[in-house]
């Protein structure tokens, strides 16, 4: 089991480095102005994504027949492929409205809108069959997809980025999901999936079978993506791609840890925390070391933003991107709240606070939202307001989980 995490978590980095390593150089090709479009396309895709296959990808490994699997996977690319044809059909109808409701560039740069449907498609094609893999536990063959994607769309945007195209980012992310599409489908094929498996019939069944995932996980999975991805939309349309731009860089870099770090954190923590719970013991001597290595991430990433955050954005990726160092100094606190916290978010699952945790869920959601509130600040101030709601959040959050951790170290005090 450790080994297979290992190998997941293993290809997860080294796909994120690849991104992150190609940075400097596609920052000094590509103005602000086109990665905060590509900041806006990427957020749509990601909010949309949620609800693409209405959950039901998450219920693939799940199945004891192969069959019943097979069935998930032709019903979630239906219903994927029926929402992009919808999506489609509403962009050529409500282009105009979409287009000034998003504060899109006018020619052709905004007109790159009309490639999410095909995106979130390949997307959640992806997922699906990348599901089956998981259920075969081909996690070598998992592993090398991730990397395959980001290496086939890191090539693909450095090549634009030598062309000098503008939407070259964008076209860059559509060849890599392209390129992971068509190896994923090799490896599926090659792992047993048969397409004799598959009936309407038996997709009817399987979809009420299965039909909590879209009862149950949609909502919060909306809520959480629209938490995450909303606030690039929401500068971009009270203020410019360029503003975007500036934040996306500034989000990509300060959530390093939370990319790199906090998922392996909290995936150890959520086994030897559900180990313990169920065998009543203390969890207090697996928090606390995990707790100070954080703590000690969180001390070293403020402290070096606000010493040498700007010369280090401007030293990276050139001196267009100083204005990512600036704001960054007021950022850099809720990214290091966020990435302590989110350390310590499968606790939540391990001790059965499901519900809990999607009542918070639920108010962080609603803080983002109310940003709509302050498009009338200055951009600066845009951004202050925004790190103190994520601060908030987060230290809310904190405190439900020490107060769920004593409460519950408390209880094993008294048998």
């Amino acid at each position: 089991m450790l080994k297979n995490a290992s190998i997941l978590i293993s290809g997860t980095i080294l796909a994120q480095l690849i991104s992150i390593l190609l940075q400097p150089f596609l920052r000094r090709f590509f103005l602000p102005e086109s990665f905060g479009l590509f900041s806006v396309y990427m957020s749509i895709v990601g909010i949309l994504l949620t609800i693409t296959t209405f959950k039901y990808d998450d219920a693939i490994v799940l199945p004891s027949k192969d069959k019943d699997s097979a069935n998930l996977i032709s019903l979630s690319l239906i219903i994927a492929f029926s929402i992009s044809v919808f999506l489609f059909i509403v962009l050529l109808i409500f282009h105009g409205d979409i287009h000034r409701a998003l504060n899109l560039p006018s020619g052709l740069s905004g007109k790159i809108i009309y490639v999410v449907p095909l995106s979130i498609f390949l997307y959640a094609s992806y997922q699906s069959f990348n599901y089956w893999l998981i259920r075969k536990k081909k996690y070598v063959s998992v592993s090398v997809n991730k990397l395959t994607r980001r290496g086939a769309e890191g090539f693909a945007q450095v090549l634009f980025a030598i062309i000098k195209n503008p939407k070259g980012l964008i076209w860059g992310d559509i060849i890599g999901q392209s390129v992971n599409v068509m190896v994923v489908t090799a490896q599926t094929l090659r792992n047993g999936f048969n397409t004799k498996y598959i009936s309407v019939r038996k997709m009817l069944y399987v979809a009420s079978k299965y039909s909590e995932f879209p009862k149950y996980s949609l909502l919060p999975a909306f809520m959480s993506s629209c938490s995450f991805f909303l606030p690039p939309i929401f500068i971009n349309r009270f203020y410019s791609a360029e503003y975007t731009g500036y934040f996306d860089l500034s989000k990509l870099l300060l959530s390093i840890p939370l990319a790199l770090v906090a998922t392996s954190l909290s995936n150890v923590l959520l086994q030897k925390v559900s180990e313990k719970f169920k065998q009543k013991q203390s969890i207090y001597n697996d928090v606390k070391p995990i707790f100070l290595f954080a703590i000690s991430i969180v001390f070293v990433e403020i402290v070096a933003i606000q010493l040498i955050g700007v010369w280090l954005f401007s030293f990276l990726f050139g001196e267009q991107w100083i204005a990512s160092g600036q704001i960054s100094k007021i950022l850099v606190w809720s990214y290091a709240f966020n990435f302590l916290v989110s350390s310590f978010s499968s606790v939540f699952i391990a001790m059965r606070k499901i519900k809990l945790y999607s009542l918070w869920q639920f108010a962080y959601f609603s803080a983002i939202l109310s940003l709509l509130l302050f498009k009338n600040l200055s951009f600066n101030g845009f951004i202050l307001v925004y790190t103190v709601f994520e601060l908030v959040c987060f230290i809310a959050l904190a405190i439900m989980t020490y107060f769920l951790i004593h409460k519950y170290e408390h209880s094993l005090n008294e048998y």
